[in-house]
């Protein structure tokens, strides 16, 4: 390791920091403070100055630091995430609250919705809660982190997944091992409660669409390997053995939203089975992501100009049509049912539902009336409104409701 006389490491950050157009942000290292950018900071990076040594040297990258506890941030995490990415990238600029000038237009690297994510307190409450709405669950997986090549963290997290035969999937995380730091997850938990936390689109290239979005501007740090695997508590991360993924991510925060727009481009899979994909209440495949926002065409448009797809005016709101008839909608408070517009009051950007298209719905109703499943008739479909304690909803429908 660089020892601290072939390097001043707080010189050097100061000098590599400087040249970032980024929101500013204050470094606490081992108590000395470093204000970078001017103006008051946004966040707190706290870490020391070992682990600084090693982020300038590019031997670990900032999520390993915040995931293994060795970086702790306080104040906005969108500043925070945004600066880490443009710091690692050496990029020109980061993230602004607008962040791509370039007018939408045709993507050709992003097929499909791919997940959506529900962040949870409690993983076997959301097991139980939505096997009782009649998904067929996969058996808990356990997450790995590779960055960089060759060395594997254990992230802290475990989830469920509802799988579906096309790809796309719903998603419960929750902190799982008690000697990692929840990190970011665990920050939103104790600020929101359980939430919907992020959606990931499919890319075919995720190098390409790296590019893509560097061209128009936006700090994105390189994909890195993510490994789930199902095999006991014995880790091997090689294919039919874990899931290998290659993610980046970079934050659509909003207005004091806390949304994440990731993409992936899945490199290998450990087997699932066949009754994983056939759900009771018969969800065929995730349909679309519904997007809470006070306003829901200024937030429809910075997420098209980020992702270079047109978003088009629906009669709930806007929405952006992916690939495989998979969308994202966006919707104000007063199109939203009463318990989802609770829900969003002070999250501006917040995910309230995940839609699932459900060919025959009188099967569907037949099916969550025996299961006693509280429901709602919305724009949206057929919905159970915040089955998890006060979040989210699921909706059913035929086909893309707008």
């Amino acid at each position: 390791m660089m020892n601290s006389q072939e390097i001043d490491p707080i010189t050097e950050l100061k000098q590599r920091g400087g040249g970032l157009r980024a929101r500013p942000v204050r470094f606490d290292i081992d108590g000395l403070h470093v204000d970078i950018g001017e103006g008051e900071p946004a966040a707190t990076l706290s870490m020391s100055q070992e682990a600084l040594v090693r982020l300038l040297r590019k031997e670990t990258d900032s999520t390993t630091l915040f995931m293994t506890g060795d970086l702790k941030i306080t104040g906005d995490m969108s500043a925070a995430v945004a600066f880490g990415q443009a710091f690692e990238s050496d990029a020109a600029s980061a993230l602004q609250d607008s962040p791509v000038e370039t007018p939408a237009g045709e993507n050709e690297t992003i097929d499909y919705l791919d997940n959506i994510a529900l962040i949870v307190f409690d993983l076997q409450e959301a097991f139980n809660q939505y096997a009782k709405l009649g998904f067929n669950l996969a058996d808990r997986g356990t997450h790995y982190y590779e960055k960089p090549a060759g060395v594997f963290t254990k992230w802290g997290t475990a989830n469920h997944c509802v799988n579906f035969r096309d790809g796309g999937l719903l998603e419960f995380i929750a902190h799982y091992y008690p000697e990692h730091p929840a990190g970011l997850y665990g920050d939103q938990l104790k600020k929101f409660g359980n939430h919907w936390g992020k959606v990931t689109l499919h890319c075919r290239s995720n190098d390409a669409e790296v590019s893509r979005l560097r061209r128009q501007g936006v700090a994105v740090a390189d994909p890195s390997i993510l490994y789930r695997y199902t095999d006991g508590e014995t880790f091997k991360p090689e294919p039919g053995h874990s899931k290998r993924t290659s993610l980046f991510s970079y934050p659509m925060s909003f207005e004091g939203g806390f949304m994440t727009l990731g993409g992936e481009h899945t490199l290998g899979e450990f087997p699932i089975s066949e009754d994983h994909f056939n759900h009771p209440n018969g969800a065929a495949r995730l349909s679309f992501a519904l997007i809470g926002a006070s306003d829901p065409q200024t937030t429809a448009e910075r997420y098209a100009r980020a992702l270079s797809i047109a978003a088009e005016q629906t009669d709930a709101g806007w929405r952006i049509h992916l690939g495989r008839e998979t969308f994202l909608y966006f919707a104000g408070p007063s199109r939203l049912p009463a318990a989802l517009a609770d829900e969003l009051a002070g999250r501006d950007a917040a995910l309230v539902g995940a839609g699932f298209e459900a060919p025959d719905m009188n099967a569907t109703r037949a099916f969550l009336a025996r299961r006693n499943a509280a429901l709602s008739e919305t724009d949206f479909g057929l919905a159970a409104l915040r089955p998890i304690s006060g979040s989210g909803a699921v909706f059913f429908s035929e086909k893309p409701p707008f």
